[in-house]
C-alpha cells in the first residue's frame, strides 16, 4: 500500500477504507484518541516506528494492548511487534499521516526526524492537479456512468449503511466530481450546493448571486460523491454526525489554482456539501471597475486616502463587502506601507499585505488580533467585521491614534450602522470623531447587453412607489430581461454594485453626537451629498445595467419618519364631473394628482388642464390664506392625495425634503401666469 501512494496510484484514505472495509479493521483517527501515558513505555518509538505503528490502550480485562497500524494485513510485521511488546495485540488501521503525526505529538521526535518521513512527499501542498480537457463537459452521462458502476450490491437506495459498499475511489465518481468543480469554475459561478433529498439527489450553482439546478443524480452514489468530495477536502470520511469545514486546492491545468472552502452539514437524508469557490484569477479588485457612481467615487477617494480614521462597510452576507475591501486595500498597497488583516477566514492573499486567520476556538479572535496588530507598527489595519464592544474599541483606538482602520457591520444602510456602533456600547461622541465614511452596499445582477430588452409592463405607479421621479416617467426607458445562448437564457450576466455612502462631514459628525434619529442622520446626509441606496440602484435602472425588478428585490425605498398626514394622507377619488375645488370657498387643503386629468375653471370658463401625476393643485390657497380663486373639476375618472392646507408652513419648516414637488408646481404655474401676463402686456402695447 505505501508503494501504490508513493507511486501516486492510489491516496491514503483510499488504502484505510479498503482495509477498513475489506479486512475488518477498524479505522481509526489518532488525533481523536486519549493514548494512555503507559503504553509509550510498552511501545517505546523505536519499536514503534519500525512497524509504523501507534500504542492506544490497554484492555485490562484481556491484557490486550490495542494498536494502529499502516500496514496492518503483513501478519509477519504483527508478530514481530507482538514479540516486541510481550503482549497479545488489537490491530486497527490509521494513515501513514496520521501516525507520523502521532509520534510529533506524543513521542515528541524532533523536526529533523519528522522531516525524514516527509521527504518521499512532493511540495504541492495536497494540490489536485486535474486537466480541463480530460473532463467531459456531458454530465448526464458522467452521472450515469458513476450509477451504472455502483449499482451491484445495493439493497435500498435510502438505505445509508448499503450505500458503504460504493467506493469513492472509483474511476467514475473521480471523473463526476472533477466535472462538477470544473464546470462550476468554467461558468464563474460562486457556490456548489451538493444537496441530498428523500427521493433525489442534486447539484445546485450559485451564479449571479441565484441558485439553479445544474443536474439531479442517482441516490446510489450519495455516499460515495460526499466521501470524495470529503477526502480532497482532508475531512473525516467516517464522522458524518457533526459539520465539518475543510479547504480543496486544485489546479486546472498548468497556470491556474482554485481554492475551494468546503463545509459538510448533516441532514435528514444525508450530508449537505457547499463549496465556495475562490478562483483569485477572477477576482475584480479594481475600485474603478466595481460600478461606483462618478460622485460616490469621488468622495470615496476622499476618504481613502486621509492618514487615519475608521472607514465601515456595511451590508448583507454575500452584498460584496469582501471584494471592496480588497480593492481598497488594493489601492493603497505600496511598498512604504505597512498593511495587517485578520479575516475568518483569509479568503484571497495579496503579496506586500500581512494577512492573519482568525480562529476563535483558541482564542484567536478579531480583537485578540487587533491588539496584536497595534504592537507590529501597522500603517493600515482591515479587521473582517465587528461583532462585539471589545473589537468595536480596539478598532477606534486604532483610528484615533494615527492608523487607517477598515472593517465591517452587518447592518441595512449607513445612517443603520452608526446606530450599531452606539448599540454596541461606544459613546456617539467617539464614534463621530473616529469614523471616516460609512459606505452600504448590495450586488444585483447585471442585464445581458447581448439580449436585453425595453419593457413596458410597469404601471406609472408602481415606478413611483419604486422611487422614480413622478415627472420624469414620460421619457423614462426600462429594461429588463430576454434571454440568450451568451446568457444561457437566464437574461442576466454578471452583478453590478449599488453603494450608499455616508462620509462623516462636520454636520453628520454633529448630528452623530446629539445622537438625533436614525431617519433625521439619514436626511443630514442626504443634505450632505449622501445618494441613498436606492436611488444608485434606480439610477443604474435608468442606464439599463440592471432591472427594476432587481432594484426592487435588492434595496429598500427608505422613507423618513414624516408625520401621518404626509406618509399616509386621504386618497380621494372623482367620477367625470366631480367637483374638487369650489371657487370662492374658504377650505386650504391642497392636492397632489396622481392619476387621471382635472381641468381648472374661473368664472365659468377653462382655463387649464393638468394631468401629469404628481402635480400639486390648491396650493395657493394654503399659502395665502385666502379663498378659493377658480373651481377644479374632474376629468373622466381621478385619484387624488388630499393634504392639510393648515399645516403646509409646518411641512415646509420641518420636512423641505416632501415639498420638492410642490415647489417645482409653484414655479411652474408661476412662470406660466407671468407668460399669460407678459403675452397681454404685449397685446395692449401693440394696441
Amino acid at each position: 500500500g505505501r508503494i501504490l501512494v508513493q507511486l501516486g496510484h492510489i491516496d491514503e484514505e483510499t488504502i484505510l477504507n479498503v482495509l477498513s472495509r475489506i479486512y475488518g479493521y477498524p479505522a481509526i483517527t489518532i488525533s481523536r484518541e486519549t493514548p494512555q501515558p503507559e503504553v509509550l513505555k510498552i511501545m517505546p518509538y523505536e519499536i514503534a516506528k519500525e512497524y509504523m505503528a501507534f500504542p492506544l490502550r490497554i484492555a485490562a480485562s484481556t491484557n490486550t494492548l490495542k494498536v494502529t497500524m499502516a500496514e496492518p494485513t503483513d501478519s509477519s510485521a504483527v508478530e514481530s511487534l507482538q514479540a516486541a511488546v510481550k503482549m497479545k495485540l488489537t490491530v486497527c488501521v490509521s494513515t501513514e499521516q496520521d501516525i507520523v503525526q502521532a509520534y510529533r505529538t506524543h513521542y515528541k521526535i524532533s523536526d529533523e526526524e519528522y522531516a525524514l518521513y516527509r521527504d518521499h512527499e512532493e511540495e504541492v501542498e495536497e494540490e489536485e492537479e486535474v486537466s480541463v480537457e480530460e473532463v467531459a463537459d456531458d454530465f448526464g452521462a458522467l452521472a450515469s456512468e458513476a450509477a451504472g458502476e455502483l449499482e451491484i450490491g445495493a439493497e435500498d437506495d435510502s438505505d445509508d449503511e448499503s450505500m458503504e459498499s460504493y467506493s469513492y475511489s472509483d474511476a467514475p465518481i473521480i471523473k463526476l466530481v472533477n466535472g462538477i468543480l470544473i464546470k462550476a469554475v468554467k461558468d464563474g459561478v460562486s457556490d456548489i450546493h451538493i444537496e441530498p433529498y428523500e427521493k433525489n439527489f442534486q447539484v445546485r450553482y450559485r451564479m449571479d448571486g441565484s441558485l439553479y439546478k445544474s443536474m439531479n443524480l442517482p441516490l446510489s452514489i450519495k455516499n460515495a460523491l460526499v466521501s470524495r468530495v470529503k477526502i480532497l477536502a482532508s475531512l473525516d470520511i467516517t464522522e458524518r454526525r457533526v459539520p465539518q469545514d475543510g479547504r480543496i486546492k486544485m489546479k486546472l491545468g498548468k497556470n491556474k489554482a482554485v481554492d475551494f472552502r468546503v463545509s459538510t452539514l448533516p441532514t435528514l437524508f444525508g450530508e449537505s456539501i457547499v463549496l465556495r469557490i475562490l478562483d483569485q484569477s477572477s477576482l475584480n479588485v479594481d475600485l474603478t471597475k466595481l460600478g461606483f457612481e462618478t460622485k460616490t467615487f469621488e468622495t470615496l477617494k476622499r476618504c481613502l486616502y486621509r492618514p487615519q480614521g475608521l472607514l465601515l462597510v456595511t451590508g448583507p452576507t454575500g452584498s460584496g463587502k469582501t471584494v471592496t475591501l480588497y480593492s481598497a486595500l488594493n489601492a493603497l498597497n505600496r511598498e512604504d506601507t505597512k498593511i495587517l488583516t485578520a479575516e475568518d477566514p483569509v479568503e484571497f492573499n495579496f503579496k506586500g499585505i500581512n494577512q492573519v486567520n482568525v480562529h476563535q476556538e483558541i482564542g484567536m479572535t478579531f480583537a485578540a488580533a487587533l491588539r496584536a496588530f497595534l504592537r507590529q507598527d501597522p500603517d493600515i489595519i482591515m479587521v473582517g467585521e465587528i461583532r462585539d464592544m471589545e473589537t468595536a474599541e480596539i478598532a477606534i483606538k486604532a483610528a484615533m491614534t494615527g492608523h487607517l482602520v477598515f472593517s465591517t457591520l452587518h447592518t441595512n444602510d449607513s445612517a443603520a450602522t452608526i446606530g450599531r456602533l452606539v448599540d454596541i456600547g461606544i459613546p456617539p461622541y467617539l464614534v463621530a470623531s473616529s469614523v471616516t465614511m460609512v459606505l452600504s452596499q448590495r450586488l444585483g445582477r447585471r442585464l445581458c447587453n447581448n439580449c436585453k430588452k425595453i419593457v413596458k409592463h410597469y404601471t406609472e405607479e408602481e415606478l413611483t412607489l419604486a422611487g422614480f421621479d413622478p415627472e420624469e416617467l414620460s421619457d423614462l426607458e426600462i429594461h429588463g430581461p430576454n434571454g440568450c445562448t451568451l446568457c444561457k437564457g437566464g437574461g442576466y450576466k454578471g452583478r453590478v454594485g449599488f453603494f450608499e455612502l455616508m462620509e462623516v462631514t462636520d454636520e453628520v459628525a454633529k448630528a452623530i453626537s446629539a445622537e438625533i434619529p436614525e431617519d433625521l442622520l439619514r436626511k443630514t446626509a442626504i443634505n450632505e451629498g449622501m445618494v441613498p441606496l436606492r436611488k444608485a440602484a434606480l439610477q443604474k435602472a435608468r442606464e439599463g445595467v440592471t432591472s427594476v425588478d432587481e432594484v426592487l428585490k435588492r434595496t429598500v425605498l427608505t422613507k423618513e419618519s414624516l408625520p401621518a398626514y404626509l406618509v399616509t394622507p386621504d386618497v380621494e377619488k372623482y367620477e367625470d364631473g366631480g367637483i374638487i375645488i369650489r371657487e370662492g370657498d374658504s377650505d386650504n387643503d391642497f392636492y397632489e394628482l396622481i392619476q387621471g386629468a382635472v381641468i381648472v375653471v374661473k368664472n365659468g370658463k377653462k382655463i387649464a388642464e393638468i394631468n401629469q401625476p404628481g402635480s400639486f393643485i390648491g396650493e395657493m390657497s394654503a399659502i395665502s390664506g385666502e379663498n378659493r380663486s377658480a373651481s377644479v373639476f374632474s376629468k373622466g375618472s381621478s385619484a387624488l392625495r388630499r393634504f392639510e392646507g393648515d399645516k403646509l408652513y409646518e411641512v415646509i419648516e420641518n420636512y423641505p425634503d416632501a415639498t420638492r414637488h410642490l415647489f417645482k408646481t409653484m414655479v411652474s404655474r408661476l412662470k406660466h401666469s407671468n407668460d399669460i401676463i407678459m403675452k397681454l402686456a404685449s397685446g395692449r402695447k401693440t394696441g
